[in-house]
């Protein structure tokens, strides 16, 4: 079994959710939770943009109408557990072996929805990758290649009820000439993210030297 995840934590709720979504959810109804999960969140964290809330309202009736197996806290605890680890997937650099493998083995998705996940997942971070691309193909002209890196520090208070400490985050800005990615990490996904970057530089010499 491979190492236990750090992209997210097993709680009771994210396995009963994860449940629901084997037993009870199909796998056409799971890929349009996720494919609506995968839209929003993107397009709120990358540009800031959020669905009217008519709009929002209809899709989340007709998920629901498609999960009618679940009652209506079930489902929304699926939903809430969904959009949980597709904001996670977003904000680390996965391997898609590595994702599919924590979904199967760590958090028991059946096998068809963990390859869904993973689609998604792709299909989301193939955008992102892309807006850092260094051509200059882009609509209007504008170049996607990363033009501006700015960064702050913010406290929030814990959502934990019985906490009241504050959690320090720093917002990581990248711009290029088509849009602007924001990246909200804590003090440990910021040292994961920063890990993954220099192992990404070590590869990068490593295929430099060869050339």
């Amino acid at each position: 079994m491979s190492s236990p995840p750090n992209w997210f934590a097993l709680t009771d709720g994210l396995t009963r959710a994860i449940a629901f979504c084997n037993e009870s959810i199909s796998d056409e109804c799971f890929s349009n939770m996720l494919e609506y999960l995968f839209r929003t969140i993107d397009n709120a964290t990358t540009t800031g943009n959020h669905p009217e809330p008519a709009e929002t309202e209809t899709e989340l009736e007709n998920l629901r109408a498609g999960a009618a197996q679940l009652s209506e806290q079930e489902f929304k605890l699926a939903m809430q557990s969904l959009a949980y680890l597709v904001k996670r997937s977003l904000k680390f650099m996965l391997k898609p072996s590595r994702l599919q493998a924590d979904l199967r083995n760590h958090l028991q998705l059946a096998e068809g929805k963990s390859n869904c996940f993973v689609k998604h997942w792709i299909q989301t971070t193939k955008i992102v990758l892309d807006a850092l691309a260094t051509d200059d193909d882009t609509e209007g002209g504008k170049s996607n290649q990363l033009e501006d890196v700015s960064w702050k520090v913010r406290a929030q208070l814990s959502s934990e009820p019985r906490q009241k400490d504050k959690l320090a985050l720093g917002q990581l800005e990248l711009k290029t000439g088509s849009r602007t990615i924001n990246l909200e990490l804590n003090s440990a996904e910021l040292v994961e993210f920063y890990n993954q970057l220099e192992r990404i530089q070590i590869e990068l010499d490593a295929l430099h030297a060869k050339a």
